[in-house]
């Protein structure tokens, strides 16, 4: 069995990482039809590699011209002490400096553009090495063929793939992360005691240090370990420290002071009240509805139910209260996601939202786990609308919304290639 399970998770791994790469193995191989992501969520993570390798620190002054030229109103940077710096946590960057430091080697990054091909390719193979963990959390909870129908919807029928592994986000090592935290929580309920569980400390603190609102998934399972694991609780904030402290030294080093974290101005946002509106947003809206792009997770409920009455019910009753404190979070933030496809602002609960379904999913059996899977393949098929511009053209239209049920996000992009495909069988 455990045979199995190891040429599963590398047959999974391979899938991933092909899947992720294929817009920008297209793009070169093929002809230049996918967009290279926009969004400035993801450009300093992408420039910064650069930076660490050829300068030795993690300033941005070498890209000031660039970012001047193509970004009017660049919110992702900041002058500190006559130096540009990134408003945005690095842990995406840091990872990604073998893929950039290959790139710099073969010359394969000549100009400024190349790097973020890099970045692309460095968030496939982090988001792949999530896909691998997560399946390796399932495996702790349920059968193989359980395991590998969850891990296929949180691979590709989520937001891991329209978001995470196609750009250098805040989500791209957060989902890493905490799926190894999670694997090292359900690793010591056998019995493996402190030295099992301790990791996952280290992991969740890594997991906030790279998307600062996980503070709020690493406190919830912080409770679960001081309530369920009291002996394993000192181990465990200890090995939490050393990601912390290196965040707070980098801070003074770079951002000027060790408690400046980046954007700042949204942090007062955290202790507001959730906005019932975004929550609607957040989960059911036809432009941004976690339950709409992912159906899948409608399971949520049964899944909470059945987990209730398992050997494992209080991890999954954590799970729930992560899940719930971090759409809380985004609520009360109130943003939808700006100009992205699908629910990226829920991205970091998935990890806990589709180990959630595993119960339910335990539960269907015959035809209708058949049909599941004809649900994961639409979540797929709908995902992958959104890979050619991550929404840029639906949204620069002032006439399109995120609400809107006739001309939803989706749709619109499944219009435009049947119109692109007519187009070209026309020529």
């Amino acid at each position: 069995m455990k045979n199995r399970t190891r040429r599963t998770a590398f047959l999974l791994f391979g899938l991933a990482f092909l899947g992720y790469v294929f817009p920008l193995a297209y793009n070169m191989l093929v002809t230049p039809f996918f967009h290279t992501i926009p969004s400035q969520d993801v450009v300093s993570a992408s420039l910064i590699p650069s930076s660490v390798l050829t300068r030795g620190n993690f300033y941005l002054d070498q890209y000031r011209t660039y970012i001047a030229r193509n970004y009017p109103e660049p919110y992702f940077v900041d002058e500190q002490n006559q130096h540009l710096v990134s408003r945005y946590p690095v842990t995406a960057g840091v990872l990604a400096l073998p893929f950039v430091g290959w790139g710099l080697g073969t010359g394969w990054i000549a100009r400024t553009v190349n790097v973020f091909d890099a970045a692309k390719v460095s968030a496939a193979f982090i988001t792949a090495l999530a896909i691998v963990a997560f399946f390796f959390c399932a495996r702790e909870l349920t059968d193989l063929s359980t395991s590998r129908l969850v891990t296929i919807a949180f691979a590709f029928g989520s937001s891991v793939w329209a978001t995470a592994s196609q750009g250098l986000w805040q989500h791209t090592p957060s989902i890493l992360f905490q799926a190894l935290a999670f694997w090292f929580l359900l690793r010591d309920t056998e019995g493996g005691g402190w030295k099992t569980l301790a990791p996952a400390g280290l992991f969740l603190s890594l997991a906030t240090i790279a998307r600062p609102p996980v503070l709020v998934i690493a406190l919830v399972f912080s409770l679960f370990v001081l309530f369920y694991r009291r002996n394993a609780f000192l181990p465990f904030v200890l090995f939490a420290l050393p990601p912390l402290i290196l965040a707070l030294i980098y801070n003074f080093l770079i951002n000027g002071s060790p408690f400046v974290f980046g954007y700042q101005e949204g942090a007062a946002q955290i202790f507001a009240f959730p906005r019932w509106e975004a929550i609607q947003g957040l989960l059911f809206s036809s432009g941004r509805g976690l339950f709409v792009y992912s159906p899948f997770l409608l399971l949520i409920p049964v899944g909470i139910w059945y987990g209730w009455r398992q050997p494992q019910r209080f991890f999954y009753i954590f799970l729930a209260l992560a899940f719930v404190a971090y759409t809380g979070i985004m609520a009360a933030w109130g943003s939808l996601g700006g100009w992205a496809y699908g629910s990226r602002m829920l991205t970091d609960t998935l990890p806990a939202a589709c180990l959630l379904i595993i119960p339910a999913i335990e539960k269907i059996h015959g035809k209708w786990r058949g049909a599941l899977w004809g649900v994961v393949l639409l979540a797929a098929g709908v995902q992958s609308l959104g890979l050619w511009d991550y929404g840029v053209r639906f949204h620069a239209d002032p006439a399109n919304s995120v609400w809107s049920i006739e001309n939803n996000e989706p749709l619109f992009y499944l219009k435009t290639y049947i119109s692109m495909l007519v187009d070209n069988l026309g020529n």
